[in-house]
């Protein structure tokens, strides 16, 4: 048995999938099932077994399991102890950010973790919740932020900020003239760019309509923030976004956001990372520093209009 059979067999038991985890491992499924195989053969116990869906543990799976997340965990532990001897805390985080978080807070982010942790390295991916979510589950991501995540199983959470929800358009926009806000019924009245029906603002804003009985008038769909802004710049469209987009777009002075009332649209901002794995040193520290940043930014309102 050696440690690269346990990393293999660790994935397939979290993951429940040969596939998954080949992809986690960045090895061929040929040489992980192989591996695998003749880690059994060594124990002389079968460790999993194949259905249709997947895999499940048998009895001494799930007992190899436990010990070999604690091994695995050690020897991490040790690796960064080891360079603390030499005043040095090293290590990698991959990190998840939604668009309009990456935009707020990246800069501030890598200027203290260059300053704080020079021997580390950080690699820090913009993604959507529901994919931030997907690539915690799947230990692609040791930490992420999500907007109002949808399953929590296995994740460890902290609640960062929480802010409202605005309709984002044209200042002459024929459907807000006379209004300093907007019901949510009468904004089922008005054509949206929005993202994807995967998107938490979109999910909020539906679970929210459906109580009233009424969905989204959605005329475009756009997976991307950065170009919903531009249309919004270009006055091609309303959108319900946060207000903080507003500070992506240089010129916005032809653009106003409108609160959205009865009821509010209230957006969470969450801090995961797996409940399955314990955290570093290292990744403590990333931790605190995203709690302090994200209570910096999202704690005070927006530039105005």
């Amino acid at each position: 048995m050696d440690l690269k059979q346990l990393k293999y067999f660790t994935h397939v038991a979290e993951l429940g999938s040969y596939t998954r985890a080949a992809e986690v491992s960045n090895v061929a499924q040929p040489v992980l099932s192989r591996q695998i195989r003749k880690l059994e053969t060594e124990l002389h116990q079968n460790l999993l077994i194949r259905h249709g869906r997947g895999v499940v543990l048998t009895d001494a799976g799930r007992t190899l399991l436990a010990h070999s997340r604690v091994i695995l965990q050690q020897l991490e532990q040790a690796q960064e102890d080891l360079n603390l001897t030499e005043g040095k805390l090293t290590g990698h985080i991959n990190l998840g950010l939604p668009p309009t978080v990456a935009r707020t807070i990246s800069l501030d982010l890598i200027r203290i973790f260059k300053r704080d942790f020079p021997d580390a390295s950080l690699t820090l991916t913009e993604a959507l919740t529901v994919n931030i979510e997907e690539n915690l589950h799947l230990g692609r991501l040791n930490i992420g932020l999500l907007y109002n995540p949808t399953s929590t199983e296995h994740l460890e959470t902290q609640l960062l900020a929480k802010e409202d929800l605005y309709l984002i358009c044209d200042r002459n926009s024929p459907y807000i003239q006379g209004r300093d806000s907007i019901t949510l019924a009468e904004l089922a009245r008005i054509p949206l760019i929005m993202p994807s029906d995967s998107n938490s603002f979109r999910s909020l804003l539906e679970q929210e309509m459906l109580k009233l009985d009424l969905k989204p008038k959605v005329e475009i769909e756009i997976n991307s923030v950065g170009v919903i802004t531009q249309l919004l710049d270009a006055g091609l469209g309303a959108a319900i976004l946060s207000r903080f987009v507003l500070d992506f777009i240089p010129d916005r002075r032809q653009l106003v956001a409108i609160p959205i009332e009865t009821p509010r649209l209230v957006n969470r901002l969450y801090l995961a990372y797996s409940s399955k794995r314990l955290q570093t040193k290292l990744q403590r520290k990333m931790v605190d520093i995203l709690v302090e940043l994200c209570q910096h930014h999202f704690s005070h309102p927006p530039a105005t209009l």
